[in-house]
C-alpha cells in the first residue's frame, strides 16, 4: 500500500476520491432526515457520479472507500467518537496545527485525509476531544467524574429529536407566538 498509487477507481469504475466527497458521504449516511434507501443512494451518487456500477459492486465499493481500502470487518456496537459536522472547527484547527495546512485550500485523497487524521498531534483540539470522549468514567468518583461527564456532554452533539419531540417543540413555540 505504501508504494502503491492512491486509487481513483474501484473494480474499473471511477470514483470521486477527494476528502470532501468522503465527508459528504459520511454526512449523507448519518442524515436523520433521509430514509435508509435515500442515504445509501445519495452516498453512492456522491462516490460514483454518473458512472454507477451494478448495485452489488457499488455497495461493496462504498464500504471499501469509507474504510480506506481496509477489508477487515468493523466490530459492531463500537462507540461513536467523531462527527464531521460537529467537529469541523476542531478538525480544521488540528490539521493546521499538526500539518500546517488549511483544509479549505488543499486537495487530499480520502485515504490520505483519514491517515492524516489518525496522526494528529496529541495536543490538538481534535485529539483532545477524542481522548475525553473515549475516557471511561465508570471507575471515577466525585468531582473528577462530574467534570469528565460535563466535558463529554459538551464535546458530543445532542441526539436528533424524534418526530414527536419536534412536534411538541413546534406546538410549544406556536403557543408562545
Amino acid at each position: 500500500m505504501l508504494l502503491d498509487r492512491l486509487p481513483s477507481s474501484y473494480k474499473g469504475y471511477l470514483i470521486r476520491t477527494d476528502y470532501r466527497i468522503g465527508i459528504q458521504i459520511s454526512l449523507a449516511l448519518d442524515d436523520p432526515n433521509l430514509s435508509d434507501n435515500d442515504r445509501v443512494w445519495v452516498a453512492l451518487s456522491l462516490l460514483y457520479g454518473a458512472g454507477m456500477p451494478p448495485i452489488d459492486i457499488a455497495l461493496e465499493g462504498l464500504q471499501w472507500f469509507i474504510r480506506c481500502g481496509d477489508d477487515r470487518e468493523i466490530e459492531p456496537g463500537g462507540k461513536r467518537m467523531m462527527w464531521f459536522d460537529f467537529d469541523s472547527a476542531r478538525l480544521y484547527a488540528s490539521f493546521r496545527q499538526t500539518f500546517g495546512i488549511e483544509l479549505h485550500k488543499v486537495n487530499l485523497h480520502w485515504f490520505e485525509f483519514m491517515a492524516m487524521m489518525e496522526s494528529l498531534n496529541e495536543d490538538s483540539a481534535m485529539s483532545h476531544a477524542l481522548q475525553i470522549r473515549g475516557t471511561d468514567t465508570s471507575k471515577m468518583k466525585g468531582k473528577q467524574k462530574q467534570e469528565y461527564e460535563r466535558l463529554k456532554r459538551n464535546l458530543t452533539p445532542a441526539p436528533a429529536l424524534s418526530e414527536e419531540e419536534k412536534e411538541a417543540i413546534d406546538a410549544f413555540w406556536a403557543q408562545i407566538n
